[in-house]
């Protein structure tokens, strides 16, 4: 099965176009923004290294026993700038003392989202909180943690998944100084759709944006707001739940398509640990609540282990309760298609965003049943987790 035929299926991580010798294959955004393959037939040789290291294809090892924690970062200023409890910008800073370095996810210059290299505590506040739209692995960064690696310097790399699940297909080995760490995705949603929203508000606020966030914590960490500043001194806010790109993405309008058969969730994963929300900690585990923000720490392997026990000074720690995950199942589950998902595309451009979003929110009938479904089935994972 070639590229082409993968197509469907493809996470957009860029794997298959870092590992081809013959620069046959080059990432092109599709018609909905998202990054896939191309290959120029004139100039592959059909070496078959793009398919064989394609981690949908080959699914990387998981975890035999996952730990679950759950805490916070003991310093309070830490927990305004990530997206949850601050469990990142600690792990990272260890790794940091240790001469090592941090890849993540940053905004560009242009605000859109691209991994990145962080070397001091100062660079890695831009890997910190939340990013909801596709971001983009170039490969030399594949190709810097491998030389890092290399000269048995330490890397921390944290991503979506599917991410972390290419970076270890491509380095074909484990590394004693590699440390991954992955994040509970609910979806990718599209950089086009980004782009655009991007540029109504600045359109709307007459200047560049200069600052956003996703996820402010002004108003607590449950109430999240979406914040934006621009050249001209004027800023925006709004709460989240009101926003309608926020909207669209939880329903996932505009999802890239391999999120709705994702193959990298669950419990066990392949990176060394995995960052969530624990929503409904102030209900299900009341002694854990940080009104700025609590997470979930599922630990698979011994290095993160490790890491996490050389951080516990400065984090606030304890097991998970059983049901934690109950407000959180993108931790367990793919997120459902929606049922108007071809209807946005199809108004998309045609129609004014909110009013579109606002529309294809709405449930179906048969979303309705589906929505009963998938409560019943994650019901029954978190009564087997119980046992």
């Amino acid at each position: 099965m070639n590229v082409a035929q993968k197509i469907d299926a493809c996470t957009g991580c860029g794997v298959c176009a870092a590992v081809c010798p013959s620069a046959a294959v080059e990432m092109q955004p599709d018609a909905h923004g998202f990054l896939r393959p191309v290959v120029d037939d004139a100039v592959c040789t059909d070496c078959g290294l793009c398919t064989g290291k394609c981690p949908v294809s080959v699914l990387p090892q998981t975890s035999a026993h996952t730990e679950v924690l759950t805490g916070y970062a003991k310093d309070g200023t830490l927990l305004p700038r990530s997206s949850s409890g601050a469990i990142f910008p600690v792990l990272a800073a260890e790794i940091i003392r240790k001469g090592g370095l941090v890849f993540g996810a940053a905004f560009d210059e242009s605000f859109d989202v691209v991994h990145t290299v962080a070397e001091s505590m100062v660079e890695i506040s831009a890997l910190c909180s939340s990013k909801y739209v596709q971001g983009r692995v170039p490969s030399d960064c594949y190709a810097q943690v491998k030389a890092t690696l290399a000269v048995g310097r330490w890397v921390y790399f944290s991503g979506l998944p599917c991410q972390v699940a290419a970076l270890k297909s491509y380095l074909g080995r484990d590394y004693e100084t590699l440390m991954t760490q992955d994040t509970a995705c609910h979806s990718v949603p599209s950089p086009l759709v980004w782009g655009e929203y991007k540029a109504e508000l600045e359109k709307q606020h007459g200047g560049k944006l200069t600052a956003f966030s996703f996820r402010n914590k002004a108003n607590g960490w449950e109430a999240y707001h979406i914040r934006a500043a621009f050249d001209n001194g004027r800023e925006f806010a709004q709460p989240a739940a009101e926003s309608p790109y926020q909207r669209g993405f939880i329903k996932g309008l505009y999802s890239r398509s391999s999120c709705f058969v994702c193959k990298f969730k669950g419990i066990e994963r392949c990176s060394d640990i995995t960052l969530a929300d624990y929503w409904g900690v102030k209900g299900i585990q009341p002694d854990a609540y940080n009104p700025q923000g609590t997470s979930l720490v599922l630990i698979h392997s011994e290095k993160g282990r490790s890491l996490l026990e050389g951080c516990k000074d400065q984090l606030q720690l304890q097991p998970a309760a059983k049901d934690a995950f109950a407000f959180n199942p993108a931790v367990l589950t793919p997120i459902q298609k929606p049922a108007r998902y071809d209807e946005f595309w199809e108004g998309y451009g045609q129609t004014a965003f909110a009013d579109l979003v606002s529309a294809c929110c709405e449930p179906t009938k048969d979303e309705l049943a589906q929505e009963r479904r998938s409560k019943s089935l994650l019901a029954r994972v978190i009564r087997r987790l119980k046992r």
